[in-house]
């Protein structure tokens, strides 16, 4: 990663107020914002969203994944006969402005069936915006 003003926002759950959060951060920031898996597609992704109420300087830049059912990543991925590789999934290079980073629901929703979101996040050593 070029950028060291990186921040991950997760929530207590789902329906939390994440989307809204990390929007109100990119443009306090200034920043870019990526979703790295995103379930659930209608009625509009979390980046259509987020692209609706930033600055159209910002960008925001495709999912990792995209899943169509709204649940768990691991069980929406299982539908799909898709593998969640968790060392494939890396932020962005391409930006030299911050990041704001989406999880999807909370720390220890799972990505497969070994690994939880906290434990990407721990690997990417960004700080966590806890949103509640």
């Amino acid at each position: 990663m070029i950028n060291n003003n990186c921040f991950v926002v997760v929530g207590i759950g789902t329906n939390i107020g994440k989307t809204v959060v990390s929007a109100v951060l990119c443009e306090a920031l200034q920043a870019n914002y990526w979703k790295p898996l995103q379930a659930g597609i209608e009625p509009a992704t979390d980046s259509q969203t987020v692209r609706t109420m930033i600055s159209e300087h910002l960008k925001c830049f495709p999912e990792h994944l995209v899943l169509k059912s709204p649940e768990s990543p691991h069980s929406a991925a299982e539908k799909e006969n898709i593998e969640i590789i968790s060392s494939q999934i890396e932020p962005p290079s391409n930006t030299h402005m911050p990041l704001i980073i989406e999880g999807a629901g909370g720390l220890m929703v799972p990505l497969n069936r070994k690994e939880t979101f906290a434990d990407l996040f721990r690997r990417w050593k960004f700080p966590v915006i806890l949103v509640s």
